[in-house]
């Protein structure tokens, strides 16, 4: 019967699970979960606490209680799992990946009851049906929430082999289950955490013995050199020597390629184009002819043998159980390779370029060729030093098999002169012309004169010669004559010539546009020093210019013709020319050399009309003049709106009058009109306020209706205006403005109507002919105004009186109601007896 302090410590081991997938161990949330004790002394999964069965039914797991009650071969379960149980689903699955939405496939965790070897009593677990170890039995087991990193390799040798010789290890010196989970558990425990308890267990000491002094499991390879050098000896190429370090049951495989020996000094055994494994602690080398060209290499060899690896994973926080497993794999980065170059052995050829008459070498050159091979030099076509220049004497090609020697081979040569001859572009600098090259021997003569050069439509102009003499003899030097020309900076020409017409004093605008090809970059100096003059002149007097460097001369110029030449109504003919330039600077296209055409001042004429002399008033007038080398064209506006008559009226009527005007322009203006329409001021309501000029008023007739479309470059505009709208007052007869309506004038006493757009004649007024006129502002580029002229007749009132001439045409007479009395209270103020008998005799 073991103590309670002994069983204590054992309850407090932490089991170690042999997970495979322990890099895996990490949920969508939450990281690494924890199987452990909590601080009530249950065990719990992930923060849960787990149920364990006691004679079937169901109560919170302890250690201890699993130990000395629970039932055999059971499943430790989660409350919601023991929930699913009773709808009858069996669940053996709880969760170390809970997600918080969730759960995730969870290991399987059995309980096979308590294991006594020789007082000495464990829990046997399996998770996932592996065996469970542990490393530190004096820690406790991770507390609820215990988070734990990612399993890494524990590289100790000891505990290698106490995993592979221990229970469930592929060496396994255990047969007794129960007595090598025990002792596998408490070396663990010792090798890791200093744990002293079991020694006195039968196997305890053999399974320690073969712990420090078992087999070596290392499996790595490696050679001990990788670069081997490569010497000759003898007639072959040989490689040094390299030896595998590995265990001597672990091999790799080398392939080599045909014309390779790899030679194995521990076995004796050669391989010619072929495989041979390499076991560890053999020694081999590589072998190959003199004349093999090879960059020998094994690639990467892998062992023949799996690792066993210990794994640990420690907790992330907290002073918790280190938990480790065991297992075997393939490790991809234990491999091991060699390499050797082997070079085809070569001798030298040495050829020399030598001076003839100075016996100096001129140039010399050395080869490497494989011995055997055969070999044919030739001399080079010529050879510089300096201004010097030397050609071969001959052609003769040296020919022959390299032996075992370094082979000397000569060639001699004679100094030559060159005559050069450069054509250069004198602005830039650049050739214009292919080089004229040729040889001569010391004390020959020469002779060169410069040529002439065209390029297109352009003849180069000669400026200068440099570098030496035209013509003479040979000397030490080489001869180099230098020709320089140059051409026009650019070519000129006047593509079009427009004057805009304008008012005299605001002068006449003109657009003048060129033609301009350069024939050189902008960036070039004389571009920005050579200048030229566009001129504008009327007849042979210069009324503007504008002066240009080559680089700034823009293709459209803009210019204003002065007032101080111009007046209303003016035309001249203008014309613009190039001045003030150096003719070797610039080419004027002789076909647009200058352009002349008409220019024109606003006429600022008034035109008066009436419908008495015609049904239309109409203008037509030049808004701008063009002129191309080949064509010449002139640009107007014209206007016009129908002329219409005032009816005869009786007094108190109104009537409307409207302009419909009609424009047009060429180059796309606009009209802008405006226009009033005068009466005498005694035909105006007193309660209407227009504008006056002595005896007559002007009334601002008001734009009705507008459209504006393009015809091509044409603008074209209809325009409609008419008088401005009137409010009549019923009884009275006032007029009113909607301006007066709008600000409630005081005067307004009954109901208004609609008066229309029209003019209303006061109904007390004078009967006769009385002028009328519309008048506008200026209109359209010519500035012009028109006056159009009717007469207004009224010739009968509105209501008839006493003494009325046109009485049978007045509109309305009024009579009383009561003929024999129509005023019963007296007379009207200011009647007299005669109206009342005139009003008694109607």
């Amino acid at each position: 019967m073991i103590s309670r302090k002994f069983f204590g410590r054992i309850v407090l081991l932490m089991i170690v699970i042999m997970f495979s997938v322990f890099p895996k161990m990490e949920a969508t949330k939450g990281g690494l979960k924890t199987f452990g004790i909590n601080y009530d002394g249950y065990l719990e999964m992930n923060g849960e606490v787990l149920y364990m069965s006691v004679d079937g039914k169901r109560e919170k797991a302890t250690l201890d209680g699993l130990i000395k009650k629970g039932d055999r071969n059971q499943v430790l379960l989660l409350k919601s799992d023991i929930e699913e149980n009773d709808k009858g689903l069996l669940s053996f699955i709880f969760s170390f990946f809970a997600s918080g939405e969730a759960k995730a496939a969870a290991p399987k965790i059995e309980y096979k009851g308590a294991i006594n070897y020789r007082g000495s009593v464990v829990g046997d677990f399996r998770v996932d049906g592996k065996q469970a170890f542990c490393f530190q039995h004096s820690k406790a087991s991770p507390p609820t929430g215990s988070k734990y990193k990612e399993s890494v390799p524990y590289e100790n040798e000891r505990v290698q082999r106490a995993l592979y010789y221990g229970w469930g290890g592929q060496g396994s010196i255990f047969t007794d289950r129960k007595q090598g989970i025990v002792i596998t558990s408490l070396i663990l425990d010792r090798l890791y955490s200093n744990g002293d308890s079991g020694k006195s267990l039968p196997g305890y000491e053999k399974l320690w013995d073969l712990v420090l002094n078992g087999k070596d499991l290392n499996r790595k390879v490696r050679f001990t050199d990788t670069e081997l050098s490569v010497n000759v000896k003898g007639n072959k190429q040989v490689s040094e020597s390299t030896k595998l370090n590995a265990d001597k049951e672990n091999y790799v495989t080398v392939s080599v390629p045909n014309g390779i020996t790899l030679v194995n000094e521990t076995s004796g055994k050669k391989v010619v184009s072929g495989k041979m494994n390499i076991y560890g602690e053999q020694k081999v080398h590589l072998e190959a002819d003199l004349d093999k060209n090879y960059n020998f290499t094994t690639g990467e060899l892998g062992s023949n043998m799996k690792i066993f690896q210990p794994l640990i994973t420690k907790p992330s926080g907290g002073n918790t159980q280190v938990l480790g497993y065991g297992d075997w794999f393939t490790d991809p980065n234990n491999t091991t390779s060699f390499s050797a170059v082997f070079k085809v052995r070569q001798k030298k050829i040495n050829v020399q370029h030598i001076d003839k008459y100075s016996g100096k070498p001129l140039e010399e050159e050395s080869y490497t060729r494989n011995i055997g091979s055969s070999y044919s030099f030739e001399p080079k076509p010529s050879i510089s030093k300096g201004v010097e220049k030397f050609i071969p004497v001959d052609q003769k090609k040296k020919t022959g098999t390299l032996g075992n020697e370094d082979v000397t081979i000569k060639f001699y040569y004679n100094l030559e002169r060159n005559v050069t001859v450069n054509y250069y572009d004198n602005r830039t600098g650049d050739k214009i012309k292919a080089s004229k090259k040729y040889t001569k021997v010391r004390g020959e003569k020469y002779s060169e004169k410069h040529p002439t050069i065209k390029d297109g439509e352009y003849t180069y102009r000669y400026v200068k010669t440099a570098g030496d003499k035209e013509s003479g003899t040979v000397g030490a030097k080489n001869i180099t004559i230098n020709y320089y020309y140059d051409k026009p900076l650019a070519k000129l020409g006047f593509e079009k010539l427009q004057i805009y017409t304008a008012q005299w004093e605001k002068g006449l605008p003109v657009k003048v546009y060129l033609s301009k090809e350069l024939n050189y970059k902008s960036s070039l100096k004389d571009m920005a020093d050579k200048k030229i003059t566009v001129g504008l002149y009327r007849g042979t007097t210069k009324v503007t210019s504008k002066t240009y460097t080559t680089k700034d001369l823009p293709k459209k110029i803009e210019m204003t013709v002065p007032a101080k030449y111009l007046k209303v109504n003016d035309k001249a003919l203008y014309t613009v020319k190039f001045t003030d330039f150096d003719k070797s600077d610039f080419k004027i296209d002789a076909a647009a050399s200058e352009l002349s055409t008409d220019g024109y001042a606003a006429s600022e004429k008034t035109i008066k009309a009436s419908s008495s002399n015609g049904k239309e008033l109409s203008y037509k007038g030049v808004v701008m003049t063009e002129k191309t080398p080949t064509t010449g064209k002139v640009y107007y506006e014209t206007l016009n709106f129908p002329l219409l008559q005032i009816e005869k009226k009786k007094t108190g009527y109104g009537f409307e009058r409207k302009v419909n005007l009609h424009y047009e322009n060429e180059i796309g203006g606009k009209v802008a009109p405006a226009f009033d329409f005068e009466v005498p001021t005694s035909l105006v309501d007193s309660y209407l306020v227009y504008s006056k000029k002595g005896d007559r008023s002007l009334i601002t007739m008001e734009q009705t209706k507008a459209t504006n479309k393009k015809q091509g470059e044409t603008s074209v505009h209809d325009v409609v205006y008419e008088l401005p709208h009137i409010n009549v007052e019923r009884h009275t007869g006032n007029l009113f403005s909607d301006q007066q309506v709008n600000d409630k004038d005081k005067r307004i006493s009954y109901e208004l109507i609609d008066g229309g757009r029209k003019f209303y004649t006061p109904i007390w007024s004078d009967l006769g002919k009385y002028e009328t006129k519309i008048k506008s502002k200026p209109m359209g580029v010519n500035l012009i105004k028109t006056e159009v002229t009717e007469q207004l007749e009224l010739y009968a009132s509105m209501y008839a009186h006493m003494d009325s001439e046109t009485i049978d045409q007045d509109e309305v007479l009024l009579k009383p109601v009561y003929a024999d009395n129509p005023f019963p209270n007296g007379l009207p103020e200011g009647w007299t007896k005669k109206d009342l008998d005139w009003v008694m005799s109607r």
